[in-house]
């Protein structure tokens, strides 16, 4: 029989085994049949990843309910994880944990109270069967060569609560005998996990964990060859310093029990130099900042843990250190008011640092705070001229961390960007481990808290505005805000209508601010600039509506152009 043969047969062995009427999208009502079979053994990635997706969404859906479907494809699931030529092996071991972990949690989940008798996360009456049969079958793939593959099966056996007891005792077995940190992690919050369902050994795993928190990260290394099983010792608990993976799993296995000491190990384990994610490393974020984001979002609730974390990256040694400090504090202040005033110093501290990203992201930070801020308005002045800051970028964000304060030293600089047309600079995306980036910098915020320097950003403003011939651009709203903070710009504006050169954007700008029929007396200049039916754009600024018209002046006649056409 040719290899053809072989997998045609049992594709079609496979297929017979599912009841296909049950297997369908929840949202098309796609129904599948036994083409995802062939699709899922694909040797184009692409096809397999897209049938490993639509029998995701086939079985789970929203990730809410566990469907008829699941149990139907549950077991060409699990033969295709086994399988070395299915290319999709890990996408294949994700669904099912996503499978298993729903089927662990739907039955109590919390259901919002709009929806309190509507609608219930549902676990079809077949799948705890099913899975507890498939779960024996993912064991082998325990001890399989890919590590990434190891990583897949503990994730998914994790969930199984049939398994829990003797799970726990070979994840401790593969822990201590697993050379990849990030996957001796994973394997600690499958203990966690494990533990939440196991009977027997529920304590030895509790003890277990509690004991990997406290061990690991210790700072000096002993001499090799004064002492080399003191040496070899040492080793071990670097090797595998899981502590911030063994507050998680506590975590998990004790979701009502918050134990004071799980922010200090957090904290310690941190901050030590062999700590590693318990994820695989990502090419595009450095691998110390996934750790940091880890271990805050470890911490939960827990304010008094954090905001020491924070502290303490803030202030650390390490440029990655100091960022996901920033990072740490940035959240916690954005969400908790008593935050600020415990942050901000510190924060405020980085306005100089030494790494332009750093100084960058403080910057930013201080801006988020305007007045509050202001105690730092000496300091970040220091950065807008070359002579206190190379980098002009620095500069850029120091002008508008100023401005949010309010701080008046920044209006001739203000002033220089509006005379040379420009904004912001723009095209510079920053880092990819965050999700801002330069245009976040709005110079509309930059400008709206001086309406008492109308008087000199007015004329600049409106003369930016008319080079881009929009009557749409967003500037316009500066002086709308402007208005409303009681500058008295409705005067200047109507002398603007008395010359050529700015009748238009002033008469457009006078539009925004709803002053009524300011403009009488130069009914004859803008009745010039009527727009003529069905021939103006609507973002054209060199003419005006006959509402618009009538607004400003009043005049309700219209001109002889405009009634004959």
């Amino acid at each position: 029989m040719s290899a053809q043969d072989a997998r045609e047969q049992r594709l079609a062995r496979l297929a017979a085994q599912v009841d296909w009427s049950k297997v369908a999208d929840p949202y098309t009502v796609e129904r599948y049949g036994p083409e995802v079979l062939a699709g899922l053994w694909a040797r184009d990635r692409i096809t397999a990843e897209g049938t490993c997706t639509n029998l995701h969404y086939a079985a789970i859906g929203d990730g809410s309910s566990v469907r008829a479907a699941a149990a139907e494809i549950l077991p060409f699931l699990v033969e295709a994880a086994r399988d070395p030529d299915v290319a999709v092996r890990f996408e294949i071991l994700q669904t099912i944990a996503d499978l298993a972990g729903t089927g662990n949690t739907a039955p109590t989940a919390k259901v919002d109270p709009v929806l309190e008798g509507k609608w219930r996360p549902t676990v079809d009456a077949a799948w705890p069967a099913a899975w507890e049969r498939a779960a024996e079958g993912l064991l082998p793939l325990l001890d399989d060569g890919d590590e990434i593959i190891r990583a897949g099966a503990v994730g998914a056996l994790a969930q199984s609560a049939a398994h829990a007891n003797s799970l726990i005792t070979r994840f401790r077995t593969l822990f201590d005998n697993e050379p990849e940190l990030w996957l001796a992690g994973r394997l600690v919050l499958g203990v966690g996990e494990l533990a939440r369902h196991a009977t027997q050994r529920r304590e030895e795993a509790l003890a277990w964990l509690r004991h990997r928190m406290t061990v690991g990260g210790k700072e000096e290394e002993p001499d090799i060859d004064q002492d080399i099983d003191a040496w070899i010792a040492w080793d071990e608990e670097i090797r595998h310093d899981v502590r911030l993976q063994a507050v998680e799993a506590l975590c998990r296995a004790l979701p009502d029990h918050t134990d004071p000491l799980y922010a200090s190990v957090t904290t310690d384990a941190l901050l030590a130099p062999s700590t590693a994610t318990a994820y695989p490393p990502r090419e595009y974020l450095s691998p110390r900042m996934d750790v940091i984001t880890e271990a805050d979002q470890r911490l939960g609730a827990d304010l008094p843990g954090r905001l020491a974390l924070a502290h303490a990256l803030l202030g650390h040694d390490g440029t990655t250190e100091r960022a996901g400090g920033l990072r740490v504090a940035a959240g916690l202040m954005s969400r908790r008011r008593s935050a600020v005033p415990a942050l901000l110093p510190a924060v405020a501290g980085l306005v100089n640092d030494t790494h332009l990203e750093n100084r960058l992201f403080a910057l930013r930070v201080l801006a988020m705070y305007g007045a509050t801020a202001r105690p730092w308005a000496d300091l970040v002045a220091t950065h807008l001229t070359p002579a206190g800051e190379p980098d002009e970028l620095t500069r850029e964000h120091a002008l508008w961390a100023l401005s949010r304060m309010g701080d008046d030293r920044c209006v001739p600089l203000l002033i220089e960007l509006l005379t040379a047309h420009r904004d912001f600079t723009s095209g510079h995306a920053g880092s990819m481990d965050r999700s801002w980036n330069v245009s976040d910098l709005s110079f509309t915020e930059a400008l709206a808290p001086f309406a008492a320097h109308t008087d000199v950003l007015l004329d600049p403003l409106l003369a930016h505005i008319k080079t881009t011939a929009n009557r749409w651009h967003p500037y316009f709203s500066i002086v709308r805000q402007w208005h409303q903070d009681g500058a008295h710009v409705i005067p200047r504006l109507v002398e603007l209508l008395d010359d050529d050169e700015t009748l238009m954007v002033a008469a457009h700008a006078l539009l925004q601010l709803d002053g009524g029929a300011v403009a009488a007396a130069h009914r004859e200049r803008l009745r010039e600039r009527l727009s003529p039916p069905n021939g103006r754009r609507d973002s054209d600024l060199a003419c005006i509506s006959p509402f618009e018209y009538h607004t400003l002046t009043g005049d309700d006649a219209s001109p002889a152009a405009w009634r004959d056409g």
